[in-house]
Parts: structure tokens; C-alpha cells; sequence
């Protein structure tokens, strides 16, 4: 015979005198709402910085979740944080990325297959995810070069040296693209 089907309080579940599985709740509503607010820049980073075929929401969502097992207290600027974090989701899916391709290429099955974008998007893509942030940070979110190095674990003389870089190699290559 089928068990009888409890009727949930609408106050919230029954505990059964069971231990809570989920995290405990240690962030109070003003640093939820911190991150809510958050949420939009930090999405048009990941967009900046992830792979064109990985959702920026996922990898958002994936740093909120990293952040919120983490004590509030651990956290001292938690923009920053979700931004170096969302950095590492990149480095860490492209690496993959990479192991499995290469793991492809190895079986040599034959087949495959290659994406074609605008120039201009490939030619960004084709930079390293760090800089691509540090270059959304500062050309497009205006943060300062110091501030933006330090959110993405480099010192400001590299961020300086890696924005020249990058800003010197895309102009050449659209400068190459528009002589063809």
C-alpha cells in the first residue's frame, strides 16, 4: 500500500527533527541584496571574459554559488571578489577546454568542426581571458588600471604592459583586415 502524502505547512517545510542539508544561513539581507545589484556588471564581465559558447549566467551564477560558502566576514570587497572569481571559472573551463580538444584530436576521428564570427569578435576572443577583462574593466567600465589589475590578481605595471599589448595587436589586426 502507498505511503500517506504529507501535507506541507505553508510556513515552511517540517524538519522531522532532521539536520538542515542546504548551507547554513550566514548571509544576512543587505549582502544578498549587494549581490543582486551586482549581478548585471558582473554578467557583462563574464560575457567579456568567458568562451562565446558558455552562458555568462552560468559562470555568474557559479561564482555566486563559490561566494556563498564563503564567510562573510572572509570578504572585503565583494565586487572584486566575484570578478577574480569568474576569472578563474574562465581559466579553469578553457583549460578543459583545451584537454578535451587535445583529447580529440588525439583520437582522430576526423570531424571537426570550426565556428565562424565577425572579425572583430574573433580577434577579441583570441586574447587571453584575463586581459579581455582587464581591457572590458578599464576601456569600458572606466575602473582605473590599479583597481582592475588588483581584481584580476596582476600588478598594475603588467595590466599597463598587457593593455598596450592587446590594444597594439587588435589595431594591427584590423588595420590588417581592412587592407584586404
Amino acid at each position: 500500500m502507498s505511503e500517506p502524502i504529507e501535507i506541507l505547512d505553508p510556513d515552511g517545510p517540517p524538519d522531522h527533527g532532521r539536520p538542515h542539508n542546504g548551507p547554513p544561513q550566514r548571509w544576512d539581507d543587505q549582502l544578498v541584496a549587494e549581490l543582486r545589484e551586482l549581478y548585471a556588471p558582473l554578467r557583462r564581465f563574464a560575457a567579456i571574459v568567458g568562451r562565446y559558447d558558455v552562458d555568462p549566467d552560468d559562470i555568474v551564477q557559479d561564482a555566486f554559488t563559490k561566494v556563498l560558502l564563503v564567510e562573510p566576514g572572509r570578504i572585503q570587497d565583494t565586487g572584486p571578489y566575484v570578478r577574480r572569481i569568474i576569472v578563474n571559472l574562465v581559466h579553469n573551463e578553457r583549460r578543459r577546454a583545451r584537454r578535451g580538444a587535445l583529447a580529440t584530436r588525439r583520437l582522430g576521428d576526423g570531424f571537426t568542426t570550426e565556428d565562424h564570427y565577425p572579425s572583430e569578435l574573433a580577434d577579441l576572443l583570441r586574447l587571453e581571458p584575463r586581459v579581455r577583462g582587464l581591457l572590458y574593466l578599464v576601456d569600458v567600465e572606466g575602473e582605473p588600471i590599479a583597481d582592475a589589475a588588483e581584481t584580476l590578481g596582476m600588478s598594475a605595471p603588467a595590466a599597463r604592459m598587457a593593455l598596450t599589448r592587446a590594444r597594439r595587436r587588435l589595431k594591427s589586426e584590423m588595420q590588417e583586415e581592412s587592407d584586404r
